[in-house]
């Protein structure tokens, strides 16, 4: 959709060099370091004989095409003594290639010794296939590939661990193929290497290391990504929904903004993510950065209304371009005109949540919802909060009474709003809140006292004295509190209105 205890680290050869954690088990297992292995390794005779056919030019080093190459003649020697089972299933796809020549080699190239841990790498990852295989067909299906998560000492939702399946599943068939397990394995331990570095052994990161761990994602994918690009495959780049730096023409670092509204969705309301949430979280960037490719067909990093609508009716949501527009304006901190990957994220965080809720206006017969439903959806949508102390806050629930007044504002009935009527509604209400947070300047304490009030008023071209600021706070502060609380403020808004 749019929007739907460890060691320290140790350095590995490559363009793709990261840092691997200990006791890795599951889908992460590692092959073996030992002296005796590597020996195996670099004096096997299928390896060997399949490297100095495809060096062509005896300079001790194969490409990414010729690697598809001597990965099949391996195939063939392998096949050719009796009694061994075939070692790859089926040839390998280029961009697998290109994962594996950025994983072990310099610059898409590889001399022997890397192409000979590139097979003890491949090879280990057979054993993990096979033992992830339960039902021995040769395939993964993704039930398998969630048990394999939890074995790895993984816990996330299954619907998650399914998606990042799908996103491998090349072929559409519901199961992974060898290759597309080892594209699998290959990005997510750029992913879990890149946690590990981060945290060093705490299970929780902070506000504050977010951006930096997005960054290092991103530059951990770099080499597969621009090597995509390098052959006009945006599409590739798209379709395997990949985060890298150099994926539009300008690139630019992740804003504190989208990293808190990231880490609020991801953290369960908190300033701090635990390792399930990260993953979750990447599920969500890969989608996002998909969509928001699609429709940047330029590679500009940024959307206008067009774009931006045509996101939304992949979701699922087709919406009037006047309310794209007002949506779109809402999230355009830089007053650009255009969105910003990294502002289409922050709107995509918000607008995901919106988009579930679509199927209750669906289920009515009217195609509309009761006040009295829409007083209860309130509390369910990250709409309108505030952060303190590290946790995000709502507004306290809207009075039956602030419901009637919004759907007298928006809905074409006397009780009751459809979706599209909504969504106007909820627009709304985010501008009356980014106003009503914005003269909040004083206390900073979620309500309006007389000197706020004054000025925001003043703002909409209301201006009262004090005596007639505080007889009109005094009017709409029902709980006698002497400040204005945000419900109380949206019917002030609309007595204004009717006024």
């Amino acid at each position: 959709s749019l929007l739907h205890a460890r060691r320290p680290t140790r350095r590995r050869r490559g363009a793709m060099d990261c840092t691997s954690r200990p006791q890795k088990r599951g889908l992460f297992v590692e092959m073996s370091e030992e002296p005796a292995a590597k020996l195996a390794r670099t004096t096997s005779g299928e390896y060997i004989a399949a490297f100095r056919a495809y060096d062509t030019d005896g300079n001790g080093q194969i490409d990414l095409p010729e690697l598809r190459q001597a990965l099949q003649a391996v195939q063939r020697r392998v096949e050719a003594n009796a009694g061994r089972e075939p070692f790859f299933p089926r040839p390998f796809h280029e961009s697998t290639c290109c994962w594996l020549c950025a994983r072990f080699g310099d610059g898409l190239r590889l001399n022997f010794e890397q192409f000979c841990e590139l097979m003890g790498y491949l090879s280990t990852l057979k054993g993990i296939f096979e033992q992830i295989d339960v039902s021995r067909d040769g395939v993964i299906e993704f039930a398998e590939l969630v048990r394999a998560f939890k074995l790895s000492g993984i816990t996330m939702q299954p619907d998650v661990i399914q998606q990042i399946g799908a996103s491998y599943d090349v072929d559409k068939n519901g199961t992974l193929e060898f290759d597309e397990f080892v594209q699998l394995r290959l990005e997510w331990e750029r992913y879990t290497q890149v946690w590990d570095t981060t945290t060093n052994g705490n299970p929780m990161i902070q506000l504050q290391q977010l951006q930096a761990i997005l960054e290092d994602v991103k530059r951990s994918i770099e080499p597969v990504g621009s090597w995509l690009l390098s052959q006009g495959a945006a599409s590739a780049v798209s379709s395997q929904h990949l985060l890298f730096g150099s994926m539009f023409k300008v690139s630019r670092p992740f804003q504190p903004q989208t990293c808190q509204s990231l880490m609020l969705r991801f953290g369960d309301s908190n300033l701090q993510m635990d390792f399930a949430g990260f993953c979750s979280m990447l599920v969500f960037l890969k989608e996002m950065t998909s969509s928001f490719c699609r429709a940047d067909t330029e590679r500009s990093g940024s959307l206008n209304v067009d774009g931006l609508s045509k996101t939304f009716e992949a979701a699922g949501m087709a919406l009037p371009s006047e309310l794209v527009v007002q949506i779109g304006r809402s999230f355009d901190r830089d007053n650009s005109g255009r969105i910003e990957f990294d502002e289409f994220l922050q709107l995509a965080v918000e607008w995901n949540d919106m988009c579930a809720k679509q199927a209750v206006f669906k289920d009515q017969t009217s195609g509309r919802i009761s006040t009295a439903a829409l007083q209860g959806l309130f509390p369910q949508l990250r709409v309108v909060y505030r952060v303190a102390n590290g946790v995000a806050q709502t507004v306290r629930p809207f009075s039956l009474e602030t419901c009637r007044w919004l759907v007298a504002k928006f809905g074409t009935v006397a009780d009751g709003v459809t979706w599209i009527e909504f969504l106007h509604l909820i627009q709304f209400v985010k501008e009356a809140f980014a106003k009503y947070e914005a003269f909040d300047s004083i206390r900073k304490d979620g309500s309006l006292d007389i000197d706020e009030l004054g000025a925001v008023l003043a703002s909409c071209g209301i201006k009262l004295s004090r005596e007639a600021v505080a007889r009109t706070l005094e009017a709409f502060d029902q709980d006698k509190s002497g400040a204005l609380e945000f419900d109380e403020f949206l019917q002030l808004l609309g007595a204004c209105a009717s006024a």
